[in-house]
């Protein structure tokens, strides 16, 4: 097992390193060893401007997106604002959603010639373009309302966990709820600040489809961009590719080195102990309450409500067009959805996602199961190899197992088998910690009592272990499932036509100018997302434990 997943991750990093040194792809018969690829990655202008726009896009993001994620976390998690628990409940919907469908979001209300609100101030205030979304702000804008929900659930995890007796003892000191908050809570959440942003500053630079997708009107390149143009446009160059997405994993490894040296030191910060505590409720005013409440439901309106309602107008017409008339809605998008292409890529999500999630769902558990049950020096090892996939950029681990598998003499490039190696590598990190999590509540001695009447170790991991963990399998099912129907980076360099996924499809068609096309998938997709969230939810209650985590 300590062997098959070693090769799980480390093969595809190999073969990018190696590929980086050569000269041309690896099997090539003129393939030979050379620095040439990173020298020019570290010295060219071109590489050196799209690291620089990777840096500054990342540092806006990560800093936006936690001032207005732990912002709204606080409200939620420390004050008696009306309204904040279903407002929460909404504040996470971009998590839910891929960043791909919130772009073509912002696309159908920002473009700057037939953007709806763009059009609506051009016919009222003769105003030419009031927001271009093709603009360094517009994909920060983007990202800032994808990242913001997942600053806002990591800080209100922590706000919730504060020993209230510390605030207590500042309000009867004199202090006021915002001096409170300034002065006491803000410094206790100091460590969940720091690992919050570090990973948001990974996440926005490995982005692939915001920055791509919005960058190319005004010739914005970030790294990731940089590296698909490498592989995909003629002639293409797939060692500086392999080059260059060294440069990006350098980014995501530092960013997760120092994430988890901030973790590691958090312990300066425990104010809960054998103690029993509760959280503090911030008693506002009538004024505190309106600008509290206001602010949640002004981040609901500006990330979901108007974005959204734009991306499934957009999909009733044919084209964008600055004059909107009744004449020009029509159901033709959702027509095409009906079309075998637009068939295959859903039946290839939903088998990829449902199939492919439950294999990993198992594959994590009993990896996880190993690793407990190793107390030697293979499970230390195992249990900080899984570790690494999470520092490894999608877009940089799809080129790792593309060169892996070109050099293989194994015929699984185009097939669904490499995309299900690549999701199961993706996820690793995540499936295993979250399933180590479960097994904590399974003491070895069931499974000892059942080895003690003849069960293998995997008949007792098959008959004992998996029933008790079923509802945690399920919830995990649950998240794998949205991570797999939703990945494009990681999927866009390795699928052929029979393996196409719907955000491929929808990547195509915005690629070959049918937006209109391309925002009706979008919906169908966040359809079946949403249709998969609220039964786990209404069976397992997934949403009110991702805000209790």
């Amino acid at each position: 097992m300590f062997l098959l997943t070693s090769l799980l991750i480390f093969a595809p990093l190999i073969y990018l390193l190696i590929g980086s040194f050569s000269s041309e792809v690896i099997g090539h018969p003129d393939a030979h060893p050379t620095l040439d690829n990173w020298i020019t990655v570290y010295t060219s202008p071109l590489y050196i401007t799209a690291f620089l726009n990777t840096i500054s896009l990342s540092a806006v993001t990560s800093v936006v997106s936690l001032v207005v994620g732990g912002a709204m976390a606080w409200v939620v998690a420390r004050t008696n604002a009306p309204g904040k628990d279903t407002l929460a409940l909404l504040i996470v919907i971009p998590l839910m959603l891929s960043n791909t469908i919130t772009t073509l979001s912002w696309i159908a209300l920002a473009a700057p010639n037939a953007g709806f609100i763009n059009a609506a101030a051009r016919a009222l205030f003769g105003v030419n373009t009031i927001f271009n979304i093709y603009s360094f702000g517009g994909i920060a804008l983007v990202l800032v309302t994808h990242y913001a929900s997942f600053a806002f659930v990591a800080m209100y995890a922590a706000l919730r966990s504060i020993d209230g007796s510390l605030e207590e003892a500042s309000a009867m000191a004199g202090a006021g709820t915002y001096q409170t908050a300034w002065r006491m809570t803000l410094p206790l959440v100091w460590p969940t600040i720091i690992s919050s942003t570090l990973i948001i500053f990974v996440l926005a630079a490995e982005n692939f489809s915001v920055p791509t997708l919005l960058g190319a009107p005004f010739n914005f390149q970030t790294l990731p961009a940089r590296i698909f143009y490498d592989m995909t446009v003629e002639p293409s160059k797939p060692t500086l590719a392999a080059a260059a997405g060294t440069m990006l994993l350098w980014i995501a490894l530092l960013g997760t080195f120092w994430q988890r040296k901030t973790i590691a030191r958090a312990k300066n910060y425990v104010t809960i102990t054998g103690k029993g505590s509760r959280p503090r409720i911030a008693e506002l005013g009538r004024t505190g309450k309106a600008v509290c409440s206001g602010g949640l439901v002004l981040f609901v309106l500006i990330a979901v409500v108007i974005p959204y309602c734009a991306l499934v107008l957009g999909s009733f017409l044919s084209f964008l067009t600055p004059r909107l008339t009744m004449k020009l809605l029509t159901l033709d998008n959702y027509l095409r959805l009906f079309t075998p292409d637009t068939f295959v890529a859903t039946r290839n999500s939903l088998l990829y996602s449902v199939f492919g999630g439950l294999f990993m769902t198992l594959f994590y558990v009993f990896l996880a199961y190993c690793i407990k049950r190793s107390h030697g020096t293979s499970g230390r090892l195992m249990e900080y190899a899984v570790i690494v996939p999470t520092a490894i950029p999608g877009l940089v681990l799809g080129l790792g197992i593309l060169w892996t598998f070109v050099g293989l003499p194994l015929p699984i490039y185009g097939t669904a088998a490499i995309l299900i190696i690549a999701y199961l590598s993706r996820n690793v990190g995540y499936g295993v910690r979250q399933s180590r999590v479960a097994l904590v509540q399974v003491s070895d001695e069931l499974t000892e009592a059942a080895q003690m009447n003849g069960a293998t170790a995997m008949r007792a991991f098959r008959d004992v272990t998996v029933p008790i963990l079923q509802p945690v399998l399920l919830a995990l099912w649950t998240m794998l499932f949205m991570n797999v129907f939703t990945e494009l980076g990681l999927t866009i360099l390795l699928y052929n036509y029979k393996t196409v996924t719907l955000p491929i499809a929808l990547w195509n068609d915005m690629a070959s100018g049918h937006q209109t096309r391309a925002f009706a998938i979008a919906v169908l997709q966040a359809v079946i997302i949403f249709t998969i969230i609220f039964a786990a939810n209404w069976r397992w209650g997934i949403l009110k434990n991702t805000l209790d985590k």
